[in-house]
């Protein structure tokens, strides 16, 4: 059986489909327990520095990233086995190069602008936290990282001008629940 160019090409084309919407997949599968758990370590953080004075937010926060630093190498290391590439797809050492990258970043922002409102310290994470996702989505070709950050940065700076008074509320119910609720989403594909 002979195929012409044009059957050969579209052939072609659908396994080159295929192949995207295989990866997307992967990726997204992935990233839906990681999602799922930071959401929940978010809607903790935000919900006991709402309990909290702002001078003791440190001692809310640690804690919550240990345990969500464990959590995501054990993630990534199930990911890393499961996948039969033994832990090839999961790189520690980059993932923690990023995160205190990001760390300091923040950190610096708030060493150089000094806020004297404790608002600023609720919103900024969460609005880096958008921004990267965003990017990621926009680099990587996943959409739904594009939205799950477009929607964090809308919900954050509604929180922020209308929400003020509750405002570690809101974010954590807004910002936990819309990390929670991405992973779930990306669990769906």
């Amino acid at each position: 059986m002979v195929i012409s160019s044009t059957e050969a090409a579209e052939a072609l084309r659908d396994i080159a489909q295929t192949d995207r919407r295989t990866r997307v997949s992967g990726a997204y599968h992935v990233a839906s327990p990681h999602l799922i758990l930071w959401g929940l370590i978010w809607a903790a953080g935000y919900t006991a520095s709402g309990l909290t004075p702002p001078d003791k937010w440190g001692l809310v926060w640690l804690p919550l990233i240990a345990v969500g630093v464990i959590g995501a190498v054990a993630l990534g290391m199930r990911a890393g086995a499961r996948s039969g590439s033994g832990g090839a797809g999961f790189s520690a050492g980059r993932t923690t190069i990023l995160a205190l990258a990001i760390g300091l970043f923040i950190g610096s922002v708030y060493f150089v602008f000094q806020p004297v409102s404790p608002l600023p310290y609720l919103v900024f994470p969460a609005l880096i936290t958008a921004l990267i996702y965003v990017l990621l989505g926009g680099l990587l070709g996943l959409p739904r990282y594009v939205w799950i950050g477009a929607i964090m940065f809308l919900v954050t700076m509604v929180g922020f001008i209308y929400a003020k008074p509750v405002l570690p509320y809101w974010i954590a119910a807004a910002g936990g629940g819309g990390l929670v609720l991405g992973g779930l989403w990306m669990r769906k594909v």
